[in-house]
């Protein structure tokens, strides 16, 4: 959506047509993405409809006007702005601008919010109010916006402006308060990818470049975002142990995230390399240096989430049409997989983990997010999972292959992942370990 934008304003003002050839995605989808994004403010359009590609989006016309009050010489605005700025921050202008509205609807200094959270909290109670009852205030009277449909709108995103200039300006928000509560998407967590699926996105992708064949390996083995995927500088460190008479070996980084600025700081998360293809990917990876040659990024992500959607597409996960992406419903696995390709390889991710460690909350959570809450949504397993609770491919494996792998513990997913069927079989004599009848 960024990059369809970019493309939309000026100095490139490009139409429909070029925009969609620019990032390799039909016309009927850069419709759609210019028609959410003019909902977002960040696109204008004429009385007629059309874009309005000359003008500045409203979002920065707003900011702009915002910027010529005393409201950006503050103190604690200008520190929040340039902290903001120096961590490369997205859509700095519009959590400024969502802050100044509650700053005005309430009437009180940006300061008051740097005070005991006990004095905090009824300013955003009193500001939800006012919000629910469609009073928020804006720079010029003309863009307030209809209050019945703002009644109706959710203020998590003013919320979020709170939290972030809170924590910018160095003070703690206690456990509990200030929560965004985000309505969690049962139908976008359960995305996954099978074992099989995964090993044939890798052949997939190696038919295209051996950086996409590397994104793709390593994408699933740690579930980063895209942003972080792209601008990491690993260096995998190399473990080797003796489980059950095994010689096994893995890997393991700790990878800097920098998180979605509204939802909580960015922080620095262990990760680990623990299948075949994985391995032998990272060692011939150089250490601290960037897992594929693109020096473009942008570039880089727009081909990845490409090719991922063609992958998706290929496995019959969803349709190569074109069109028929574009016309998938909110709320859809379908329409995920279209829209975040690449957010979905980080719910297979969390999947397989859970899968590979006995359904490990807490453990599995901790590589991915700072509280473990989130993964709540994860651990709901699937009825057919609930079947397979017992199963493990090593002491106790189905008859029956499943398409999801399970183990007991994390020991027997690194033996499973360092031995081959006879090593496997050999061991489960040697331990008295029999097949389900």
């Amino acid at each position: 959506m960024d990059r369809v934008l970019e493309l939309t304003l000026p100095p490139h003002n490009l139409n429909r047509i070029q925009i969609s050839h620019m990032i390799n995605r039909s016309v009927t989808t850069v419709h759609r993405l210019q028609r959410e994004l003019v909902k977002l403010d960040l696109l204008q359009t004429t009385e007629n409809g059309h874009l309005i590609r000359s003008a500045q989006p409203k979002l920065l016309k707003r900011f702009q006007d915002i910027s010529k009050t005393e409201f950006m010489s503050i103190p604690s605005i200008k520190n929040w702005k340039d902290k903001m700025e120096a961590n490369d921050v997205k859509n700095i202008p519009y959590s400024i601008a969502n802050f100044w509205k509650i700053c005005q609807t309430i009437d009180v200094h940006p300061d008051a919010f740097l005070l005991d959270i006990k004095e905090v909290v009824p300013l955003i109670e009193k500001f939800k109010l006012a919000f629910k009852e469609g009073r928020v205030l804006y720079i010029k009277k003309k863009q307030i916006d209809d209050p019945i449909k703002q009644s109706q709108a959710n203020p998590q995103h003013y919320i979020e402006s709170v939290r972030s200039f809170i924590k910018r300006n160095g003070k703690e928000i206690p456990k509990g308060e200030l929560e965004v509560k985000r309505k969690q998407n049962k139908v976008y967590a359960q995305i996954r990818l099978t074992d099989t699926e995964r090993i044939e996105g890798m052949k997939f992708m190696k038919n295209f470049s051996n950086d996409l064949r590397i994104l793709f390996t390593i994408h699933n083995e740690i579930g980063v975002r895209s942003d972080t995927l792209f601008k990491m500088r690993p260096k995998f460190e190399r473990f080797v142990r003796t489980f059950e008479g095994i010689r096994c070996e893995w890997f393991k980084a700790y990878i800097f995230e920098s998180k979605q600025e509204h939802t909580s700081s960015a922080g620095i998360y262990e990760k680990y390399i623990l299948t075949p293809n994985a391995r032998l990917t990272v060692k011939n990876l150089k250490p601290g240096k960037q897992i594929h040659t693109y020096t473009n990024i942008k570039r880089g992500k727009d081909e990845y989430n490409q090719k991922l959607r063609e992958y998706y597409a290929s496995i019959g996960k969803i349709s190569d049409d074109p069109i028929q992406q574009s016309q998938y419903e909110k709320g859809t696995q379908e329409y995920y997989l279209v829209n975040e390709p690449t957010h979905a390889i980080r719910h297979s991710c969390v999947h397989w983990l859970m899968r590979i460690t006995g359904n490990r909350t807490e453990e599995v959570s901790s590589l991915f997010w700072e509280q473990p809450e989130t993964l709540k949504i994860y651990a709901r397993q699937l009825f057919e999972d609930m079947l397979e609770d017992d199963v493990c491919a090593i002491c106790n494996p189905d008859d029956s292959e499943s398409a999801y792998r399970r183990f007991c513990t994390l020991k027997h997913a690194i033996i499973y992942y360092n031995t081959n069927d006879d090593q496997r079989q050999e061991l489960r004599v040697r331990n008295g370990w029999v097949k389900k009848a």
